[in-house]
């Protein structure tokens, strides 16, 4: 394999995080209850963008955008959670990388961290032909600091490792922009 390939295949699993283990679509969660507000007792939602550092060799500079909007009646169950969650990354030329969305399956909430798995439902990844998003599974973290400015990550199984529900990594890159609010 050659270290190109290898390098952005690294980057493209640390990115957004997805495929392996493909949910059956006759198996979607029920919403759950929402609060008064409208949102779940346990729930993280906003937008966050940042722009991706060396450590993603080949990558470094592209900015990344994700939204996560997440709720549900039980912490960390499976079957009480609802939601969506879009993830777009562009090269610094201006050409796509990656562009996905897709359904929340579970979110775990602890203090200002969450984490929010789900299924990616439509999508494409033009900078890797061939590779199938539709189906794969996700993880995204937040951590909501607040006025200090959050933080999120992200895991995806696109490359043969599955994510499992509410399986996640620590948020590992500080946002440019946007805003998480994490409440549970």
């Amino acid at each position: 394999m050659n270290r190109r390939f290898t390098t952005a295949a690294v980057a493209l699993l640390l990115l957004a995080g997805t495929v392996a283990a493909a949910a059956p679509a006759a198996t979607a969660a029920p919403e759950p209850a929402a609060a008064a507000d409208g949102f779940g007792p346990v729930s993280v939602r906003g937008t966050g963008d940042t722009v991706l550092t060396s450590a993603f060799q080949g990558f470094e500079g592209d900015p990344v955008r994700i939204s996560v909007d997440a709720r549900a009646t039980t912490n960390s169950v499976p079957g009480s959670t609802g939601g969506h969650f879009h993830v777009r990354h562009v090269h610094t030329d201006g050409r796509l990388v990656a562009d996905f969305e897709g359904d929340i399956t579970c979110l775990a909430v602890g203090g200002r961290e969450a984490i929010a798995t789900g299924v990616v439902t439509k999508g494409e990844a033009p900078w890797f032909p061939g590779l199938e998003l539709v189906g794969s599974k996700v993880s995204v973290s937040v951590e909501d600091n607040g006025r200090r400015g959050d933080r999120m990550g992200w895991v995806w199984g696109a490359l043969g490792k599955p994510v499992s529900d509410c399986q996640g990594t620590v948020a590992f890159i500080r946002t440019t922009s946007g805003d998480f609010s994490v409440r549970g």
